[in-house]
């Protein structure tokens, strides 16, 4: 069962094949990440990588929820 997901980031320029392939210029940062699912044994279960979307137009968003402190 998977309990977690962890998502690798990094912003670069795009490769001759990510340019062609997203129909960009050269110059136009792309965006590439990896999004792994780990089950509860620690084993990761499937990694996505890389994902590559335009950095110029994504947007990236973040939520969590703290954890519940003991008492």
């Amino acid at each position: 069962m998977v309990n977690r997901i962890t998502e690798s980031f990094t912003a670069a320029m795009p490769t001759e094949e990510e340019a062609r392939t997203l129909r960009i210029g050269a110059g136009v940062p792309v965006l590439r990440y990896t999004r792994r699912h780990i089950a509860d044994t620690g084993g990761i279960v499937e990694v996505a990588h890389p994902i590559v979307r335009r950095a110029d137009t994504t947007v990236v968003d973040f939520e969590s929820t703290p954890a519940a402190t003991a008492r």
